[in-house]
């Protein structure tokens, strides 16, 4: 890598740093390859809403406009003067007064005398406060006393949120959380789903803290709450810090218990929709915990027509279950349900996409390696599918390579010549398929291919690298003529690795692919994920990529051999100086200190003889 690219690349790379300020620097590679790619997808409150569910849109009780004399529109008016305020501190004199001349009033139907009765409560919960719980209780009791004697379906709707929130002021999560998430998918329910939701997350947060799991056999009433709790409880972690899960000894302890209370609580998920929890659940705590044997195990014995193999969360969890015990090959269908899945969101196609990539990295199948690659990349730039946390990324668990690194390995190295041109021959109408045509024509030239790679840059409308090219490919036939003499050859090949010389990363380099951070994809030997094997032929790729891509370091080699075939010429000393004007010029970033040093010491003495 040259001075003028690592001048470029230090502005791109104070933008990046910016970049990685305000929404994370995406520096994956091979993420397949770690064991945090393949947890179980996180959930969050909005994964337990159900489609379509019919709502109500009523006035809450004591919300009606007052605009009469009557003593329930003075209460109504008193109620909303309190219910505006964000302070819990206010006078409640009027409103007492309000409150019992309505209900004094004789002549209310059956639907006003339960207003009243519900304003009466929120009075007492607007009074109320975490340090002084005293309201809080009087206002849970005349809650559930209404609830038991309500019938106006808007009024006990909303009752049933207040004392949820009530619940939720006197510390008691669980309590809180199951109303909160029954009325989520109630029919009628005249709380809104976002104020559900919202109300869902402010109790649970991510995880539900250390309260869900002390509490969690509260939730085993019914089907929805015990899923709805394990599936929080087994929410994965990890730490931006060291990269790693949470401790193991707090992990396992949560895995016995979850465990337990699956176990003694299995007649509870015995429904259709109940089995399909428990098997879901049953798996999710065996992959999070890394139980691998158990979460294959219950994969295999899910009958083959039960519903729950349809399901995204059952795709991924045993294709997981398969990546991590190494039957590569076998973790390839339940992937490829999962991509072509109508259940599965863009984030899970895009994570099964990636995952595919690794299947076939490790079984060696290229083809389809760079087919999903290319799919991802397509995804990636259509969906604006980026990576957008900021700070903490412990809650982000949906992992795909949204940098292109790997797509770049693949192009560049990885992937042979010649599939690469029988991909581009067998998939003409494929998305994004000029990132492959491009990287064809600049592999092409690193082979000296100049005139194919030319005739590609024109097909593609590469109107920079086209001309460049076309100019390059005469330089080079002139170096292979026959009828020239040999000092008209050798100034041929000085005008060729001249004309290399001018342009740095304008010929061998693909400038399409790496947008100034190629150094930052060199982990061959870092990376920890690799077989012995693997990591070999990685550095060994490395190191080949660099050698051809260096426009410096191939015109260097150029006139090193022109200056000793030229000897003392004045077309030897013009090779000469230009070679060590090229050495000097090639970043330390692309390695050869010492060849570099050494060629510098030979030329340099040449030119002093």
């Amino acid at each position: 890598m040259n001075s003028r690219r690592v001048f470029r690349l230090g502005g791109v790379a104070l933008a990046g740093l910016g970049l990685a300020w305000a929404c994370g620097f995406d520096n994956t590679l091979r993420e397949y390859l770690s064991a945090r790619f393949w947890l179980p997808f996180a959930k969050r409150s909005w994964s337990f809403a159900k489609p379509h569910i019919r709502r109500t849109s009523a006035a809450y009780a004591g919300m009606t406009a007052a605009a009469g004399d009557k003593p329930l529109d003075k209460l109504r008016a008193a109620y909303q003067q309190i219910a505006q305020v964000e302070t819990e501190a206010f006078d409640e004199g009027p409103l007492r007064q309000a409150l019992a001349g309505a209900k004094g009033d004789r002549s209310l139907t059956a639907r006003e005398r339960e207003e009243v009765n519900l304003i009466d409560a929120k009075i007492d919960m607007r009074a109320g406060t975490s340090e002084e719980p005293e309201r809080l209780e009087s206002a849970k009791k005349k809650l559930e006393a209404f609830l038991r004697t309500a019938r106006t379906p808007e009024f006990l709707s909303e009752a049933r949120g207040w004392l949820a929130r009530v619940h939720y002021l006197l510390g008691e999560q669980a309590a809180a959380g199951k109303i909160y998430l029954d009325e989520l998918n109630r029919v009628g329910s005249n709380l809104t789903q976002e104020t559900l939701l919202n109300s869902l997350q402010m109790v649970y947060g991510y995880d539900g803290g250390p309260q869900l799991l002390a509490h969690l056999d509260e939730y085993f009433d019914t089907p929805e709450h015990a899923a709805f709790a394990i599936t929080l409880a087994t929410n994965p972690h990890w730490y931006r810090d060291a990269w790693t899960p949470e401790p193991p000894d707090r992990a396992a302890q949560a895995y016995a218990r979850i465990r337990g209370l699956l176990e003694k609580h299995a007649e509870l998920l015995q429904s259709n929709t109940g089995a399909n929890a428990l098997a879901l659940l049953t798996m999710r705590t065996a992959l999070r915990m890394g139980d691998l044997p158990e979460a294959r195990k219950i994969a295999e014995t899910v009958p083959a027509d039960a519903a729950v193999r349809s399901e995204p969360d059952f795709h991924w969890m045993s294709a997981s279950a398969y990546f991590l015990s190494r039957e590569y090959a076998s973790a390839e269908a339940p992937l490829l349900a999962l991509f072509r899945s109508p259940k599965s969101s863009n984030d899970q196609k895009a994570a099964a996409a990636y995952g595919l990539c690794g299947v076939y990295q490790k079984t060696g199948n290229v083809m389809e390696q760079l087919r999903y690659a290319l799919w991802l990349h397509t995804a990636v730039r259509k969906n604006g599918m980026y990576l957008s946390y900021s700070g903490d990324i412990t809650d982000y668990t949906l992992y795909w390579n949204s940098s292109g690194w790997d797509l770049g390995w693949l192009l560049e190295a990885e992937v042979p010549l010649e599939t690469l041109q029988t991909f581009v021959e067998q998939n003409p109408g494929v998305d994004d398929l000029r990132v492959v045509q491009y990287a064809l024509a600049v592999r092409l030239t690193r082979e000296e291919r100049y005139d194919e790679a030319a005739e590609l840059y024109d097909s593609i409308h590469a109107i920079v690298r086209g001309p460049r090219t076309h100019r390059l490919a005469a330089l080079y036939r002139e170096t292979k003529r026959d009828d020239l003499s040999d000092a008209q050859r050798l100034e041929a090949r000085y005008r060729m690795a001249e004309f290399l010389s001018a342009n740095p990363d304008r010929i061998y380099f693909n400038d399409n692919l790496w947008h100034g951070f190629q150094s930052y994809a060199f982990q061959g030997d870092t990376d920890s994920r690799l077989t012995r094997a693997e990591r070999e032929a990685q550095i060994e790729r490395e190191r080949k990529l660099q050698d051809d891509q260096e426009e410096l370091w191939r015109a260097y080699l150029m006139l090193r051999d022109a200056v000793r075939d030229a000897r003392k010429t004045d077309l030897g000393r013009r090779a000469a100086a230009l070679g060590v004007s090229c050495l000097r010029q090639i970043s330390s970033r692309f390695g050869r200190e010492e060849d570099i040093r050494r060629g510098e010491v030979e030329l340099s003495a040449w030119l002093r003889r």
